[in-house]
């Protein structure tokens, strides 16, 4: 699996708003372009915003062993797909 992965065409309006809807569901993103957040399940992402490109870096940091990699992917990935211009 991915180290990390790059979610391109996010701008910062999308940023906010994506920061937005993930408070509404409960999970706390902190101020910041490169921030730690903590998913449910124990899940820890580094998110890290690079304005000037539009990209948005994701990290799995921490992740309980049994909780597939994959699966978590499948969640960002389906999380960023309505802020990514790619």
């Amino acid at each position: 699996m991915p180290e990390f992965k790059k979610y391109g065409g996010i701008t910062r309006a999308e940023l906010i708003k994506l920061q937005k809807d993930l408070a509404d569901e409960g999970i706390i993103v902190p101020e910041g372009d490169d921030v730690e957040v903590s998913a449910p399940f124990g899940v820890k992402l580094q998110a890290t915003y690079d304005e000037p490109r539009e990209t948005l870096k994701i990290c799995i940091t921490k992740k309980p062993f049994y909780i597939p990699e994959a699966e978590i992917w499948k969640i960002v990935d389906a999380g960023t797909a309505p802020y990514s211009g790619e």
